[in-house]
């Protein structure tokens, strides 16, 4: 008797993962002959029923339109299932290490616990951090469903899926030609989007014995500047209590030591400083200089060129076989523009220095307390090259996959065998207001820059910074993964509740990582780039042999059991089993289980990348230097070491070791009426050894604060010279018992301590007829997390992260949901739903930040055979994402891992089919 499938039924069954199998029904041998078996994400064993005992949320085509969504990341983004520290193009604005990528967080345990696939095949993973696959390399136009598998450590896949498996199937079978048109319009400006689409088939498997279907599509879209956003054109939030500011500033700050004190002044800071051009006085941060709002100078998401081909072809040469080839292209554009370059004695290879008699020498000038500060001799300078235009790069990916394979029966077994490679190739062009280090020291000692101009340069000034800049590639990396994969699954002997459920597998894959900074990384001569950046190349080898079995004990009752042994060619063997069960006492009931293990060998660049130099994301005080924002002595420079973006050790660590995972899953499917169908599912996942590298927040203000000296190692402050002054600064003297400057805090990758996580996710479906008015169908899926708690540190404190905001993991809210309502009635249809994100407590603990809940609509008619109109709003009610003091990425005022820059977005579509 089989559990009668609906469409939320399928939204949350269809099947099964990680290798436990459940796949033979009831049905006899010769019944399944008359029945078509299917095969469903998680488990290598065809089988009649879709539902089985591991949970899976199908997004099928026509949710993915109902949407409005034009790409996987976005996609991707709104999925209950992600959480935390979801990772995105805005979050790219800044980034040195990945910019470009956006990635998936299952359950919020990182886009390195969570593994994307392609036709249930592997993709190369992002060339610029080797870790985790970018979901823009994904053609979503091409994709016909998505399938995601919510319970993790895949025995069929892979047990690095910690936090589960999302699999993109593409189309197929298709016949004829199919256009499209879309473009938004953005109420608030920028972030406006057109995408163009095309697909093309040709032949029938049935008759003609073969298939060939092609997709391209093109995608462009606008930057989104942060003035354009009231929530998040300045960094200077009293209301929030933060004043998130620099003390590089235009006109240049000046090195001074008058009376014994050293510091840095401004010329405008008595006089007035200039908010137009982001100058601003803030006593609270510094008593004797102007601050800069680097953050009013961003865009807050990046314009982005995207365009992609896939074809596929598929043969039928003898009955029960198929021959088939795909080719998945996806190039991809995006500029990131962040401030304009800091530039101060305190970085670098020695100080900046404005020498004495240059053209435009300061006069004397008064600091705000009336003090008279006569500049004399060469001049050590804090400036922000602001005629030199922000910092831009352009990060260029190109992603590549081909799959050559056969699949069939023979002698009762269902074969599947193909050859798949796949690379990432990603490039990073500076195109603006990068400075080489040396260049730019060479042109400021000239004295022609005018460092204390407010109005720009003149013509000699300009041709100097333009002649000190960084115009060329300064990255090439590249990923590949070779895979070849055999899989066959059959039926052995008959138990009460039918036939026992056989597959057995092999896979066999090379990871390659190259990492090629090019020779103005590799010198460190980039200001503010942190330091030279090694080439890496890293390889490894991955062997694994997986079988599971399903047992149909009872007409109503099936146990399954999957193993799957994995041999890394650096870390060895890992063997981890799955057990599961799956009980239908009645065809309204479906009770389901699961329990299995996880196991996952660090990254290439996690263990091989080189460590280079960053700034910190937040600003901090020197914990000794400078504890609670005040300075402790005349030596201390409080635009530099209060408040301040400090210098950061990143990159790899090859001490690292494995991620072990245990994880299970109980849950219920109930369809009390034909109209009426719910969900419960509940998850619990254990990590240990989990691998991180701590947020700047955590080493600053909790391991700064228990050890402030060196924060357990992981602050290296600079050297005491034999006189007793400090290397990084020889004319002032250090008393004696003050410890010198922080040169550079530790955030390299390391093995943190236990993450646990546990919640439920939750369906509901429900048919209304409306009679001649036509159907409703109303849905909601969502997740509730019970527990999200960390240690960031082996065997240290345990942390909850639920309902609150942490540096390490960023939010984890308690609960998210879409809840929708669908009416058809003939050609027309529509839909409404609402997405809702519960609220959380802040960074610092301080505040609350208010709840997401935004409402779409879409209006969709089929004009005539073949012509679609579709018309949309998406956040009609054009809700700012809540405010949040956070500090871990560029965008000050709100958190761009939980709320939506966009405001409201109209959009409208037009699609044609012909067949």
């Amino acid at each position: 008797m089989k559990f009668r499938k609906s469409s939320m039924t399928a939204a949350i069954g269809q099947a099964l993962a990680i290798g436990i199998a459940l796949g033979a029904t009831g049905a006899s041998a010769q019944d399944a002959q008359k029945v078509e078996k299917i095969e469903v994400t998680g488990s290598n064993i065809k089988r009649i029923d879709g539902e089985t005992a591991l949970p899976v949320t199908v997004i099928k085509r026509e949710d993915i339109e109902k949407t409005g969504m034009t790409s996987a990341a976005q996609l991707l983004d709104k999925l209950q299932l992600n959480s935390g520290a979801v990772v995105n193009l805005s979050q790219g604005v800044g980034d040195s290490a990945a910019p470009g990528f956006s990635g998936a967080s299952l359950r919020g345990l990182g886009p390195n616990n969570t593994l994307i696939l392609l036709n249930g095949r592997r993709v190369a993973n992002y060339a610029f951090n080797g870790a985790a696959v970018d979901v823009n390399s994904i053609p979503l136009a091409a994709v016909e469903r998505v399938e995601v598998l919510r319970d993790g450590a895949s025995a069929v896949y892979g047990t690095d899926a910690i936090g589960g498996v999302v699999n993109f199937i593409l189309k197929s079978d298709f016949n004829g030609v199919e256009l499209q048109a879309y473009g938004t319009d953005v109420d608030r400006g920028g972030g406006k989007t057109t995408k163009y689409t095309a697909t093309a088939g040709y032949g029938k498997l049935s008759q003609q014995k073969f298939n060939f279907i092609a997709t391209f599509d093109k995608e462009e879209s606008d930057p989104i500047a942060a003035k354009q956003r009231s929530f998040a054109a300045t960094a200077i939030r009293p209301d929030l209590g933060i004043q998130q500011t620099s003390g590089n500033i235009i006109p240049a700050a000046i090195r001074f030591d008058a009376n014994g004190s050293l510091g840095n002044a401004n010329i405008l800071a008595a006089s007035g400083c200039k908010p137009e051009i982001g100058s601003y006085y803030l006593p609270a941060v510094s008593t004797r200089q102007c601050r800069y709002d680097f953050t009013s100078r961003l865009e807050i998401f990046p314009p982005v060129d995207r365009q992609s081909a896939v074809v596929k072809a598929t043969f039928a040469p003898m009955e029960n076989w198929q021959v088939f080839g795909e080719y998945v292209w996806v190039k991809s554009k995006a500029r990131f523009a962040s401030s304009e370059t800091p530039v101060n004695d305190f970085v670098g290879n020695g100080p900046f220095i404005y020498p004495a008699g240059g053209k435009y020498y300061p006069a004397p000038f008064r600091l705000p307390n009336g003090t008279l500060i006569t500049p004399t001799g060469d001049l050590g300078i804090a400036w922000r090259a602001q005629d030199g235009g922000r910092r831009t790069d352009i990060a260029s990916s190109k992603a590549d996959r081909i799959v050559i394979g056969a699949k069939g029966s023979v002698g009762g077994w269902d074969i599947d065998a193909g050859f798949n490679r796949a690379e990432s190739k990603v490039t990073d062009t500076y195109v603006d207001g990068w400075f080489f280090e040396s260049k730019l020291k060479a042109a400021i000692r000239t004295g022609n820059i005018n460092i204390f101009s407010t109005t720009g340069q003149d013509t000699q000034g300009q041709q100097l910074l333009q002649g000190a800049k960084i115009l060329e590639d300064v990255r090439r990396s590249k990923g590949t993964v070779d895979a070849f994969d055999m899989k066959g699954s059959t039926e052995l002997w008959r138990m009460d509740g039918g036939n026992v459920g056989l597959a057995v597998g092999a896979e066999t894959r090379n990871e390659k990582f190259d990492d090629n900074p090019l020779p103005v990384l590799a010198s460190g001569d980039v200001l503010g780039g942190g330091g030279n950046l090694p080439v890496t190349k890293a390889s490894r080898r991955v062997s694994a042999v997986f079988a599971e079995m399903n047992f149909p004990l009872a007409k109503d009752f099936e146990a399954g059991l999957a193993l799957r042994t994995d041999r890394y060619s650096d870390f060895g063997n890992s063997t981890n089993p799955k057990v599961s069960m799956r009980w239908t006492p009645s065809k309204q009931l479906l009770v389901r289980g699961s329990y299995n293990t996880g196991f996952r060998a660090p990254s290439l660049p996690d263990l091989f990348q080189p460590r280079f130099f960053s700034n910190t994301a937040d600003t901090h005080n020197d914990p000794i230097r400078c504890p609670g924002g005040n300075p402790i002595g005349a030596f201390v420079d409080d635009g530099l070491e209060c408040e301040a973006q400090i210098q950061n050790q990143l990159g790899g660590n090859r001490s690292l070791q494995p991620e072990k995972s245990r994880q299970m899953s109980v849950g219920v499917l109930m369809e009390p009426t034909q109209a009426l169908s719910i969900g419960l599912d509940y998850f619990r996942i254990l990590r240990k050894n989990s691998l991180q590298a701590l947020s700047d927040t955590t080493v600053f203000d909790f391991y700064g604060v228990q050890d402030p000296l060196n924060a357990q190692g992981r602050f290296v402050r600079y050297a005491r010279l034999a006189n007793g002054r400090c290397a990084n600064d020889t004319s002032t003297p250090t008393p004696a018992n003050v410890p010198c400057a922080i040169q550079y805090a530790v955030q390299v990758q390391e093995n943190v301590g236990e993450y646990l996580v546990s919640g439920i996710d939750f369906s509901l479906g429900y048919n209304q007829s409306w009679g001649s008015l036509g159907k409703m169908r109303y849905t909601m899926d969502g997740t509730f997390i019970q527990k999200y708690q960390y240690q960031f540190a082996k065997n240290g404190p345990i942390a909850s992260n639920v309902g609150r905001h942490t540096a390490d993991n960023g939010a984890v809210s308690r609960y998210r949901w879409t809840l929708a309502a669908n009416w058809s009635k003939g050609d027309w249809s529509a839909n409404v739903a609402q997405n809702f994100v519960a609220g959380y407590r802040d960074a610092g603990g301080a505040r609350n930040v208010g709840n997401v809940e935004t409402y779409d609509v879409q209006a969709q008619w089929k004009a005539f055979k073949g012509l679609t109109l579709v018309a949309g709003v998406r956040n009609v009610f054009d809700r700012d994402p809540p405010a949040s003091a956070q500090g871990q990425s560029f965008q000050v005022g709100y958190d761009p891992r939980y709320g939506d820059p966009f405001g409201r977005v109209f959009y409208a579509k037009v699609n044609y089919l012909f067949k």
